[in-house]
Formats: structure tokens, C-alpha cells, sequence
């Protein structure tokens, strides 16, 4: 249930979506709730017109159903193009207002010789490295550090207690949610008699325009070069991505996902939660990675791959299938054992 007090009427959501109303456009709403728990003062969706039984029988005041939806009778509804993208404009205009950085640069913050901020609103408690260079429209929330010669584009957002570390390069209109960490040393060590020796992380991390960065991820600089996230990617809480990676244009990374260092995926590849990547791969354009999956080799672009190590989803498919029926399998092959043994009995007694 969505928690805060917006309201808002049909009609300006269907102003905002473009849809059109039929009934009360003056019905107001409150919050968003799917069809089964909406009240009264609750708007719900249905993404398809066979869901449209389940709009009618719903308590919801308002419904953004599809253009060719059949209409419901004795209800508000918003007929739009495409409902689940129009529930993103109603989910915004019903958000609760954020915490807002005033502009300029508050007097907690501590900003370092030659570092250029103009038409920025950095927080408390901000620390900005030498030389480092801030472009106009980026706000950067309490307690985040970026350090020297470190390059934010246009419009961006960091999140309180955000990590950027010295000479890393962030495109525009980049999201960085609260706790991550940009650019710390990859994980790179030499094994020589009985010690860890660290190999020194001198490249960059290089974050394109458009990306999102989720809460507590971590994204390594490269040994030398950089690790690169490509335009439009979004990435979940709680990601690792390794030093020299290169993280292809509009991929989809979810929680927990962990990819090796040197390893390459391509365009818009999608990574479900847990799922993983060893270092120095080649990941193909547009190939999905299940949940919990890990991929141990390259990976031809296109293919739906899961399980470890994950195959195409076809053959993973068969061999749970047959997995299920082994314990079957493991009963026959001992009842002919069983048989075998006693065959060979009668056989030796009758020599």
C-alpha cells in the first residue's frame, strides 16, 4: 500500500498518460494497489485485455486498462496504450516528495584545490577531490566522497555515502544509489613463495550516460585501462563487477550478480539475480543468464543459458526432466543387478 498522502484525480493522470477516461473524471486516488487489494481511493492496471474479468470485479476507484479492453461496466477507467507504462507516470506523480540538497556547496563539505562545481548542489559532509570536475545539474547527497581528478557529467545523482574513487570518468544523467563504491583496486594478486603479492590497479572505471548504479554495488578499477559500464545499462543493489570488465550498452545486471574480472558481455545482456560470469569470457549480444546461473565459457550472443555450469535452456530443460526420473532409474538398475547376481547363481550351480 503505497504510505503518504498524494492525491490525485483521473483526469490529470489520463492528461499525464495520454489516455482517455470513461466515467468519473473527477474520481481522486490516492495510492496504487494491485487489482486484488485496491480500496476505493486505489487506482490498479491490467496489462492485457484477458485480465479485464479481474479489473471488473476489483474495488479500485480508477483503472488504466488497454486500448481494446472490453469496457467495465460502473467503473472509472483510463484506456491507454500501454497500461504498465503508464503506471510508471502515475507511480511518479503520486511519489512522496525526496530529500532535497539546496544548490551550491554546503559548509560541512570539503572540496580540494582546482576542483570545478558550477551549478551543482553538493550536501554535508561531501568531500571532493583535487581537480576533480562536477558538471552543472548533478547533486551529490550527505557523505559522498569523490576523489581527485574525477570527471561527473550533467544531471547526475549520487546517493548519500557513495564512493567514487580518484580518476574515474561518469557520463550524464548517471544514478548512483546510496553506498556503492566506484573504482576501488580490482582483486589482483601474484602467488610467490607462500606470499600474496598485490599487483598495483592503475587503469580507470569508465561509466557511460544513462546508467544506474544500485545500493552497495561495487565496480573495480582495471589493472590498467578501464572497466567499462557502455550507455544505459542498469544495475542492481548488491552487484560486483571486476576490474578490466566491459559491461556492454542497455544490459540488465540484477542483485547479487557477480562477474569476473576481464570478462566482456555484450549488448542489452540480461544477468538474473545470483547469477555469475568467470573472468576473461566473451558474453554474447542479448543472451540471458537465470538466476543463481553461472557461466563457465563464451557464450554465442542470443542463447537463454541457465544452471552451472549454464547450457542453453533447452538441454537444461531435458536434463531436469531426467534428473527427477533417476531415482526411478537407480530402483531398476538395482532390480537387475538383483537379477544378474541370481542368474549367474543358477548358471554356476548347473556346471
Amino acid at each position: 500500500m503505497t504510505a503518504h498522502c498524494t492525491a490525485v484525480t483521473a483526469q490529470e493522470i489520463a492528461d499525464r498518460t495520454g489516455g482517455r477516461v470513461e466515467g468519473d473524471g473527477s474520481r481522486v486516488v490516492h495510492g496504487v494497489e494491485t487489482v486484488d487489494k485496491a480500496t476505493p481511493d486505489m487506482l490498479t492496471w491490467v496489462g492485457s485485455p484477458e485480465y479485464a474479468s479481474k479489473a471488473a470485479a476489483s474495488k479500485a476507484g480508477v483503472i488504466l486498462i488497454p486500448l481494446e479492453a472490453e469496457a467495465l461496466a460502473e467503473k472509472t477507467v483510463i484506456r491507454v496504450a500501454d497500461p504498465d507504462l503508464a503506471l510508471c507516470e502515475v507511480l511518479k506523480m503520486l511519489a512522496p516528495p525526496q530529500d532535497v540538497v539546496d544548490p551550491g556547496v554546503h559548509p560541512s563539505a570539503v572540496v580540494g584545490e582546482g576542483a570545478a562545481m558550477d551549478g551543482t548542489a553538493i550536501g554535508p559532509n561531501v568531500f571532493v577531490g583535487e581537480g576533480a570536475v562536477i558538471a552543472r545539474g548533478t547533486t551529490l547527497y550527505p557523505g559522498v566522497f569523490v576523489g581527485r581528478g574525477t570527471r561527473i557529467g550533467l544531471d547526475c545523482v549520487l546517493w548519500p555515502n557513495v564512493v567514487v574513487r580518484e580518476h574515474v570518468t561518469i557520463g550524464d544523467r548517471v544514478v548512483i544509489h546510496a553506498n556503492a563504491t566506484i573504482g576501488a583496486d580490482g582483486f589482483s594478486y601474484l602467488q610467490r613463495e607462500e606470499r600474496h603479492v598485490r599487483i598495483p590497479q592503475i587503469g580507470a572505471v569508465v561509466i557511460e550516460d544513462d546508467v544506474e548504479i544500485g545500493a552497495n554495488t561495487t565496480i573495480d578499477r582495471a589493472r590498467s585501462g578501464a572497466t567499462r559500464i557502455r550507455r544505459g545499462t542498469k544495475i542492481d543493489n548488491l552487484v560486483m563487477v571486476a576490474h578490466n570488465c566491459d559491461i556492454g550498452e542497455g544490459s540488465l545486471l540484477a542483485a547479487m550478480t557477480g562477474i569476473a574480472g576481464s570478462t566482456t558481455l555484450g549488448r542489452h545482456v540480461v544477468c538474473g539475480g545470483q547469477a555469475g560470469a568467470t573472468d576473461h569470457l566473451n558474453i554474447g549480444d542479448e543472451v540471458q543468464i537465470g538466476a543463481a546461473s553461472v557461466a563457465l565459457n563464451d557464450i554465442p550472443a542470443g542463447l537463454l543459458i541457465r544452471g552451472v555450469p549454464a547450457r542453453e535452456l533447452t538441454r537444461f530443460g531435458r536434463e531436469q526432466v531426467a534428473l527427477k526420473k533417476l531415482p526411478d532409474l537407480l530402483k531398476t538398475i538395482k532390480k537387475l543387478e538383483q537379477r544378474v547376481q541370481k542368474l549367474e547363481s543358477e548358471r554356476e550351480s548347473c556346471v
